[in-house]
């Protein structure tokens, strides 16, 4: 009988230490920004946020996704929780799609594809990992507006 391979931890947070030190080199060299940066770094960060990174709009004016109809999924956000065509007026697949957004998205689809309006109305929702919040609430203040 094969034994259960054991993890081996140590090697983990090696991986992820040096993961934190390039992304903060990264930021001291300006090719990220320094609020993703610390953010990327937190301890309570998930392995899978460290690794993958995330990005933000400049602005909430900036946002021009359609507010009704279908929306046409890019291929590398669809998976079983995403299907390739979105009804923005179903608010469950509309959260799906602006949650895979803010976690995988670049800046430029989630200007494309995120509605300023539907976004300031399911924000409350918890749309993403907190650390991807807390640098859109910092950015973009009106999104913690009453």
């Amino acid at each position: 009988m094969a034994s259960t391979p054991q993890p081996d931890f140590a090697r983990v947070a090696r991986l992820r230490g040096a993961e934190q030190g390039v992304i903060a080199e990264a930021a001291r060299q300006g090719l990220i920004p320094e609020d993703i940066a610390q953010a990327l770094t937190s301890p309570d960060v998930g392995d899978h946020l460290l690794f993958q990174g995330f990005e933000v709009v400049p602005g909430l004016d900036v946002l021009s996704g359609p507010g009704s109809g279908l929306v046409d999924v890019p291929r590398h956000l669809v998976d079983g929780d995403v299907p390739t065509l979105v009804d923005v007026a179903d608010p469950v697949q509309c959260a799906a799609l602006y949650r895979r957004l803010l976690v995988r998205g670049t800046a430029t689809e989630q200007a494309a594809l995120i509605n300023r309006d539907i976004l300031l109305r399911l924000w409350h929702h918890r749309l993403a990992p907190q650390a991807i919040v807390q640098v859109w609430e910092r950015r973009l203040p009106e999104l913690t507006a009453p």
